[in-house]
């Protein structure tokens, strides 16, 4: 037992100790380092957001159990491999103790489709990941678009299309990269029309618009983003024809009746697109006309239209005015021409009517109807007809027995005739095949210098001598007579026939019980036996004639014999124009066998006239006549201003080169005006 003294000793020394304990005393220490211990696993770092097409950085740290950084990773001398999924690469692909620094390496990844990525570290020689991690890789911004359309469209279907916004790889990028300012345009022959909402909506980079095109064609649509610039082109869309909606057939305005015309049939839809594939297509075209009669071809086949149009000769026989109707077989769409005059053909043969009964030597009224080879009446014989051949079966001629065109209206001609024996015949008509020839050609003017050379007059005053005009007189036709001691042939004897027959109509006239004593006529003048009349003088014109008129020779005057006196009257000037020539038809009144006429070509104020003088005639018209004609203008009738009992009719000369015959038939002088 220890003593007391020392027990206190020792109680203060440790009270004092732990005294100690709690008051701060400086105390010397040593540093103590504590190492990572042993590699246990990786860290895998990565961005926020990773685009498609750029790098970006996965960082790499080791550590050990207790998670701590492996800073002198570089002294364990092992090696890694790196893996990623999809179409991403990875820079170093490898990773060894010289890639850490640190604790720490970087590996630099680059995708360009916009993908989940998986990313795997394995060590060498091993199949099983260290470590793996997944990675979204996001499309990059607005490039372009791809625009999806159908190939082949029918016109007035709707169709849609689709938009799809990409990236520059082709990446369909996010909503909010598209702007909402968009363009759309096309280009082609057709012409889409965007019927969907005004404003193209965007899902998940994906939207549709809905268009329709009524014109057929080809075309591309194109769409813009008017601020970024972006822009995409579709495939290009073939726009079809519609189904069949209606013809549209063209022809001439005129045709003759029998002769071939252009018909052009085309195939529309409702658009008005021409049905180009009509052939494959349709199924055949019937042609009606509203006329009497049926056109010529009645139905045109499929076959027959290439690119959606038919042309095809039509004929028709009917004189008349019709409209061609072409109607498809299957259904009731059809079309047709607007009116097509159909005229009458080429004179081909007549028919004449007459009464049952005549008497001898006394008038007695025939119907001469002039028709086409088809039965249809020539409406235009006055122009394109030949002067008429009238002969019987008889002993005797009928009288007229020529009748001109000009006596025909609308095909028709009226005509009085007398007929000298108490006979039944039967009348026909035949058309001269030729017509006569033109007497004149005035192919240029004569120099005044050469035209006329100066004479003394019996007052002392000179006046220009007229210099002869060529010209081709014609003998008068020979007169029909009935001589009882010879008969004589026939006028179709003389007169070469048309090559067609013609239709006749058989008269038969009792006999008269008393036969009228017909007046006496001279036998006709043979053209070799008549003398050739002699050319007046300068000194015979007449001193009131215009000076400045350089006058040709006047033809000789055409007389006949004198049975009395009588004033011939001009009592109608009418003028009728046809293509290739016109006819100034002058009516004479009260013929008397003293009448004569003579033609010649006057120079008057620079113009050439056609100067017709007759005598003893008077003037029972107006004195001035303008007629639309392209081949004569003014004509002017101009009396005698000495008294006597003549007329001037002059008629202004249009053209240059041209050819004119002057006639009598009958109380008709008719001067025909035509282009050599």
């Amino acid at each position: 037992m220890m003593k007391k003294p020392y027990r206190d000793i020792i109680i203060l020394i440790v009270s004092a100790v732990l005294l100690a304990g709690w008051l701060p005393v400086p105390v010397q220490a040593g540093t103590v380092v504590v190492k990572p211990g042993q590699f246990d696993h990786f860290s895998l770092q990565l961005p926020d957001k990773s685009i498609a097409g750029e790098n970006f950085i996965v960082r790499v740290q080791a550590f050990d159990l207790n998670n701590n950084l492996i800073t002198n990773f570089i002294e364990s001398g092992k090696e890694f491999k790196i893996d990623v999924s999809g179409s991403a690469a990875v820079q170093p692909s490898t990773l060894n103790a010289s890639s850490f620094s640190g604790g720490a390496a970087n590996i630099s990844v680059n995708c360009k489709k916009a993908e989940r990525l998986i990313i795997s570290i394995r060590e060498s020689g091993g199949t099983v990941p260290v470590i793996s991690r997944e990675l979204i890789v996001s499309p990059n911004k607005l490039e372009h678009f791809v625009l999806q359309a159908p190939a082949t469209v029918k016109a007035g279907t709707r169709f849609d299309m689709r938009i799809i916004a990409k990236d520059l790889f082709d990446n369909t990028v996010d909503d909010v990269e598209i702007g909402r300012n968009l363009k759309i345009t096309s280009s082609g022959t057709a012409n889409p029309v965007m019927v969907s909402s005004a404003a193209i909506d965007f899902k998940n980079g994906t939207a549709t618009a809905t268009f329709v095109s009524e014109k057929a064609g080809a075309t591309v649509i194109e769409l813009q983003e008017i601020s970024g610039g972006s822009r995409g082109r579709s495939n290009e869309v073939s726009v079809t024809p519609g189904s069949l909606s209606s013809f549209k057939v063209q022809a001439p305005k005129a045709a003759v009746a029998g002769e071939a015309f252009d018909l052009l049939v085309s195939a529309y839809d409702a658009y008005d697109n021409l049905i180009t594939n009509y052939a494959t297509a349709g199924a055949g075209v019937s042609l009606l006309s509203t006329g009497s009669t049926k056109i010529e071809p009645s139905f045109l086949a499929p076959s027959d239209f290439k690119g959606g149009q038919a042309v095809v000769r039509a004929v028709y026989d009917k004189a008349e005015d019709i409209t061609v109707i072409a109607k498809d077989v299957n259904s009731e769409k059809s079309g047709k021409t607007a009116e097509i005059q159909i005229s009458n053909a080429s004179p081909d043969h007549f028919v004449v009517v007459t009464p049952d009964m005549a008497v001898s030597g006394q008038r007695f009224k025939i119907k001469i109807e002039a028709y086409d080879r088809f039965n249809n009446i020539v409406r235009n014989f006055n122009i394109s007809g030949n002067e008429v051949l009238l002969s019987t079966t008889g002993t005797s001629f009928i009288n007229p027995s020529i009748i001109v065109p000009t006596d025909f209206i609308n095909g028709i001609a009226m005509i009085d005739v007398t007929y000298d024996k108490a006979e039944s015949f039967t009348l026909s008509a035949k058309m001269i095949s030729d017509k006569r020839q033109p007497k004149m050609t005035i192919s240029e003017k004569v120099p005044a210098k050469e035209a006329a050379q100066p004479v003394q007059q019996a007052s002392g005053r000179k006046e220009e001598k007229p210099v002869p005009v060529k010209k081709d007189v014609k003998p008068e036709p020979k007169k029909e007579t009935a001589a009882p001691a010879e008969p004589r042939k026939k006028p179709e004897a003389e007169t070469r026939p048309a090559e067609k027959p013609v239709r006749t109509a058989k008269v038969q006239k009792p006999a008269a019980e008393t036969k009228p004593s017909l007046p006496a006529e001279k036998p006709p003048v043979k053209p070799a036996e008549a003398k050739k009349p002699e050319v007046k003088q300068a000194a015979e014109q007449k001193p009131d004639r215009p000076a400045e008129a350089v006058r040709t020779p006047q033809e000789p005057l055409k007389k006949e014999e004198k049975k009395g006196e009588h004033t011939t009257a001009v009592s109608k000037i009418a003028a009728i124009e046809a293509k290739s020539k016109a006819m100034l038809v002058i009516n004479l009144s009260d013929v008397g066998p003293q009448f004569e006429y003579s033609d010649s070509v006057v120079t008057r104020g620079g113009k050439e006239w056609l100067s017709l003088s007759m005598k003893p005639a008077v003037r029972k018209t107006e004195k001035v006549f303008k007629f639309k004609s392209a081949f004569m203008g003014e004509v002017q009738v101009e009396d005698d201003k000495s008294g006597q009992n003549a007329l001037t009719i002059l008629i202004e000369l249009l053209p240059t080169g041209v050819t004119f015959d002057v006639e009598r038939i009958k109380n008709t002088l008719i001067v025909t005006l035509s282009k050599p």
